[in-house]
């Protein structure tokens, strides 16, 4: 019985120092974010690209050229 006690007690105590949890959290929530963009970006990039494509191709071509920089 004192050993369950004991390692309740060791456990709670790792898992209740949130030292540098934050960080961690972040960096983790991070690299979740990344592999999903990798991961839409990869499924859906021919997509993407078509869609700017077409948007481009539907703009009237005789338009002036943009004004030059500062």
């Amino acid at each position: 019985m004192f050993r369950i006690a004991l390692w309740t007690q060791l456990l709670k105590n790792r898992f209740e120092d949130e030292e540098g949890a934050g960080l961690a959290e972040y960096a983790l929530l991070l690299f979740v974010v990344a592999v999903a963009a990798a991961t839409v970006i990869s499924a859906f990039g021919e997509d993407i690209i078509a869609a700017f494509t077409g948007a481009t191709n539907s703009l009237p071509s005789n338009a002036p050229p943009p004004p030059a920089g500062p």
